[in-house]
């Protein structure tokens, strides 16, 4: 059989640092890119998750472990392993530390424990300095090492991302534009609502009555009067100044809700009109997708 090249050989990254620098966090952003993790897995254990993984019994993107000073045979052995796993596979090894006055004000804000703390309570520091002594090994072998003392969980995400964005695909806001009718009850769940019951309703013109708002005749009257073209170009402006921070900030799903009385005129207009200029915008990394709520509860 044909030996694989480096890029077809799977690739396993090892996540590892000093407690509280982010591995948890650095953890959820692999898996949400496809990666299949397991934290804290005991370095005995590395050789046969690795056959596992080599006879394709997973299917995945890719691979991650997250490692620290729990396993106190982990510091010991791992820099060794490391070097015979390269062999065979692709590692890539990620430290993250923090300075010590950062890794106490976040220990000050959870309920966890320090690993290395005994039952009976004892030093922080001195259990973060011990810590960091045990795990320099570690960093001097690592492929990559991240200091997260300045750093909000975003910001990690975002720096773990960017290391393996060529593994996998980039990571995507999914938009959802539903209009509904508020007689029918409020949206839920919903990220953002707009009301749009101020506008002139085409309900009470009896030639559009019967017309829903995805018909021309209706988006013309709706669109076309002053307002409801302002509402709508104020509407799209937010959402464009909107939607890359939301992506930015690390959402993968926003929903959000355009309401007016009946959910069948008005609402249907704004929200089907927004989501076909928000697809010809073609942000980066947002995809956009249109529902209606109550459009098939008419009567007029």
């Amino acid at each position: 059989m044909a030996k694989k090249s480096a890029t077809e050989q799977p690739l396993l990254i090892v996540v590892t640092g000093l407690s509280g620098a982010g591995l948890s966090t650095a953890l959820r952003a692999l898996q949400d890119s496809g990666f299949y993790c397991i934290d804290n897995l005991p370095v005995e254990l590395i050789g046969q998750t690795l056959d596992l993984i080599e006879s394709g019994s997973y299917a995945s993107r890719g691979f991650a472990f997250g490692m620290d000073i729990r396993d106190q045979k982990f510091a010991a052995q791992f820099p060794a392993m490391k070097e015979k796993l390269a062999q065979k596979i692709r590692v890539d090894m990620v430290f993250l530390t923090a300075d010590e006055k950062m890794l106490l004000a976040r220990y000050g804000t959870t309920r966890r424990k320090h690993p290395l703390m005994p039952p009976s309570g004892g030093n922080l520091l001195e259990a973060i300095r011990r810590e960091a002594e045990m795990l320099a090994p570690m960093e001097r072998v690592a492929d990559a090492a991240f200091d997260t003392s300045a750093w909000s969980p975003q910001a990690l995400m975002g720096a773990i991302e960017a290391r393996y964005h060529r593994e996998v695909q980039a990571r995507q806001l999914h938009v959802t534009i539903v209009s509904f009718g508020f007689k029918h009850g409020q949206l839920r769940p919903a990220d953002l609502i707009f009301d749009a019951r101020f506008l002139p309703n085409p309900y009470f013109d009896l030639k559009l009555r019967n017309l829903s708002g995805l018909d021309p005749q209706v988006k013309n009257r709706i669109l076309e009067d002053p307002l409801g073209r302002e509402f709508f170009n104020r509407l799209e402006d937010m959402c464009c100044f909107l939607l890359p921070q939301y992506f930015a900030e690390g959402k993968h799903y926003l929903r959000l809700g355009i309401g007016c009385t009946g959910g069948y005129h008005r609402s249907v207009c704004l929200a089907n009109e927004l989501s076909e200029v928000l697809k010809r915008k073609k942000m980066a990394n947002i995809e956009i997708a249109v529902e209606h709520r109550d459009l098939l509860t008419f009567r007029p």
